[in-house]
């Protein structure tokens, strides 16, 4: 059993460290803006475009992801997201061509699907019974990879030294966990997500994929578009629009990510001892609300930094993966269906938000923010409908 214990530990301890190095390439490309686009001799627009391809490498496989990785397990699936973001690495620095550059950015999304796909039911199979902390926590080390970016581009800058210096490091840190991680043995898919007293006959009705199923995969996209429309873009808002420096607007997703990793760690505590999965999904996306509509009104170089740490707090505090343990509670026979389809829709927010947002912050600062407001007050409605079919076919008690 230790054996087992220890085995599940090593398998999630590599799980976390791909989601440092998936998060740091999510925003790498707009981190590093003015030497890509120096490199493609293109503009920020143009930069945004290529980003965009995050978003369609994603979405293409995320489905097909999800129900192979049913079929076959979850190793392989993460074996291959490693090297995807390994080609995207190293391809990146002797690019020169933008189409080229986008279909290099599809990589990312390619490798994070297929990272996903193998790696959230991975770790509800390794912790049955704590589901719902271990998918949280996914959170924080996404925030540690945001977290650390910035500090790391800054010290480029600031000694000029060649971007792809840092590039090459991500390779040997993918390669290095790509040899820890291959020799180890996954526990069985058709592991079922247990209630905290070890309960998993805690249905007392028939959950409706076409229901509760549909506005839980929505959520996939609502939830995520909530933090995407910040983390990539605060930085361009707070520059552009309100004026801040142009260190001092990046260092903004440093705030946000520290934020964000305490907002997942207190998150986790909380879902495990005292609040459950399915009310959370509705609170943390109306305290996002309440902290964009304060933003709205107040644009100023202080309030973007309240704004970076409030929705660090709310929209980056793991809503996405506790929305998916809610489907997963659901659905315990589709976990890789239920990553698969909700992840397509967060993949799709990778492609609509760099092809609107800079069109309407360029426009106006206070469209951008009221995008955002919008889509979060979607999830506190789409939440509170699911919670109301939830607690009609799930026992609270054994949950």
């Amino acid at each position: 059993m230790n054996n087992n214990n220890n085995n599940s530990y090593s398998i999630a301890g590599s799980i976390y460290a791909n989601y440092i190095i998936e998060s740091i390439a999510l925003i790498v490309i707009m981190q590093f803006s003015e030497e890509i686009s120096a490199q493609l001799n293109t503009d920020l627009v143009g930069v945004g475009f290529v980003a965009s391809g995050i978003g369609f490498g994603k979405i293409l496989l995320m489905f097909a992801g999800g129900i192979l990785s049913d079929k076959f397990g979850r190793k392989p699936f993460i074996l291959m997201g490693m090297f995807c973001y390994i080609i995207f690495f190293s391809g990146i620095l002797f690019c020169h061509n933008i189409t080229f550059a986008f279909y290099l950015a599809m990589f990312i999304g390619a490798g994070n699907s297929f990272l996903d796909t193998g790696s959230m039911p991975a770790l509800t199979e390794c912790f049955p019974r704590s589901a719902g902390t271990a998918s949280v926590l996914i959170k924080a080390f996404i925030s540690m990879g945001t977290l650390v970016l910035p500090f790391i581009v800054t010290i480029f800058h600031t000694y000029h030294l060649w971007y792809g210096y840092a590039f090459l490091f991500f390779i040997a840190c993918i390669i290095l966990n790509l040899l820890l991680l291959a020799p180890r043995k996954f526990p069985s898919k058709n592991t079922v997500i247990c209630g905290n007293e070890g309960n998993n006959d805690y249905f007392i009705g028939k959950p409706n994929i076409f229901f509760e199923g549909i506005l839980l995969i929505i959520m996939g996209f609502t939830t995520t578009a909530t933090f995407v429309i910040i983390l990539q873009w605060l930085p361009a808002i707070a520059e552009k629009g309100i004026g801040m420096d142009q260190m001092e607007a990046k260092q903004l997703i440093s705030y946000y990510s520290t934020a964000s990793i305490i907002s997942v760690f207190t998150t986790a505590y909380i879902v495990k001892k005292f609040i459950k999965p399915i009310f959370c999904i509705i609170i943390l996306p109306l305290l996002s609300v309440l902290t964009l509509l304060i933003f709205l009104f107040n644009l100023n170089p202080t309030m973007s930094l309240i704004a970076a740490i409030g929705m660090g707090l709310t929209a980056a505090g793991g809503v996405l993966q506790l929305t998916l343990v809610v489907m997963q509670q659901l659905f315990p026979d589709r976990k890789g269906f239920a990553v698969g389809t909700m992840y397509t829709l967060s993949g799709l927010s990778f492609i609509v938000i760099p092809l609107i947002v800079p069109k309407l912050a360029m426009t106006n600062v206070s469209y951008a923010i009221l995008v955002d407001l919008v889509v979060a007050l979607s999830s506190v409605i789409l939440g509170s409908i699911v919670y109301s079919r939830f607690k009609k076919v799930v026992d609270m008690k054994k949950i």
